[in-house]
């Protein structure tokens, strides 16, 4: 009985470990099922963020980034077709891949002769989402990975876990320890840069999208340089380097 508790109990570990290793990855392919269905629907700008960010969480994710690749040049290819008979279609196209590109004034202007014809509900919570983005000081392609589609849901995260927090007691106040002299024999250490290691990220996922595998891995050990804890830049860079030798 004891050796059938003990086993249960390495199994259960292990599942948990399993799962902490691949939450990025399950949430990665719940975000790409989540975007087909939102292109059945025709909301392509909505389905293109959560590609976008599924791609952000997992790299490897081919088929998100093969949809998004698909999604621009669907809108490309009929671009001319569609200014002959759907004018609605084509200001949808152009706007879709201005926003895309990083060009929101642009992507506005398409967005506008939509909404002065007809209200489109994903349209409109566009709009006014660049705007206010614009209004903040937005600048050309400064929306990365996820977009709108990420920030309502973050928005949506937050209020549920949102709780009335509770008074804490006053801790008596402690005598300061008089400081501990630094030793010079020790190593310097690159201090914690959050930003700089997602900026990292973010030209490894660039670079691996073009095909540069051995770029890929260099931005990505920078990432580990400025933040040792980021788990979706050490399983890329382990994938990206199997991958390497596989070649």
């Amino acid at each position: 009985m004891k050796k059938f508790f003990l086993l249960f109990v390495f199994l259960l570990a292990n599942l948990n470990f399993l799962y902490a290793e691949k939450s990025d990855e399950w949430r990665s392919k719940k975000l790409y099922e989540d975007a087909v269905s939102d292109m059945r629907k025709g909301l392509y700008l909505t389905a293109y963020d959560k590609l976008s960010e599924a791609y952000w969480l997992d790299p490897f994710n081919e088929a998100a980034l093969n949809e998004m690749d698909k999604m621009t040049k669907k809108f490309k290819k009929n671009l001319a077709k569609w200014g002959y008979y759907d004018f609605m279609q084509k200001a949808y196209a152009e706007g879709f891949l201005y926003y895309t590109r990083g060009e929101y004034k642009k992507a506005m202007y398409e967005w506008g002769k939509i909404l002065t014809l007809k209200e489109n509900t994903e349209v409109r919570g566009y709009y006014d989402f660049v705007k206010d983005e614009l209004k903040k000081g937005l600048k050309q392609g400064e929306i990365k990975y996820g977009g709108k589609a990420k920030k309502e849901r973050i928005e949506k995260e937050k209020k549920k876990k949102k709780k009335p927090k509770k008074r804490k007691k006053a801790k008596p106040k402690l005598r300061p320890s008089p400081p501990k002299p630094v030793s010079k024999s020790k190593k310097v250490k690159v201090k914690i840069d959050k930003a700089k290691a997602e900026a990292f990220y973010n030209e490894g996922l660039k670079e691996y999208s073009q095909g540069y595998l051995k770029l890929a891995i260099a931005s990505w050990k920078k990432v580990l340089k400025y933040n040792p804890n980021h788990s979706r830049a050490k399983r890329a860079l382990k994938r990206a380097q199997t991958m390497l030798e596989k070649k």
